[in-house]
């Protein structure tokens, strides 16, 4: 299952957590191409881990209650991650 969540997918849920909403022109902002962006949300969406919102061009994704708690989880992991690098070094 968390195969199926890319790392671009990770950074989107990531970027969730501090922003209430993502939209299409945020890819630019997370290093993302548009097309990886939308390839990204689709596991996502599947997952329930973010909803869509919006109608055509204007959809806006926002993280579900299931999607905060992964998130959540995978900033906890990076937090300890980024912990242990810096001691090693």
């Amino acid at each position: 299952m968390i195969e199926d969540i890319s790392r671009h997918g990770v950074t989107i849920l990531l970027f969730l957590l501090t922003q209430e909403r993502v939209i299409v022109s945020d890819a630019r902002r997370l290093n993302i191409g548009y097309s990886t962006f939308y390839r990204s949300l689709i596991p996502l969406i599947r997952m329930g881990l973010i909803e869509e919102e919006g109608e055509g061009v204007r959809k806006v994704f926002k993280l579900t209650d299931l999607g905060r708690q992964v998130a959540l989880k995978l900033k906890e992991v990076d937090d300890l991650l980024k912990t242990s690098v810096k001691r090693e070094s």
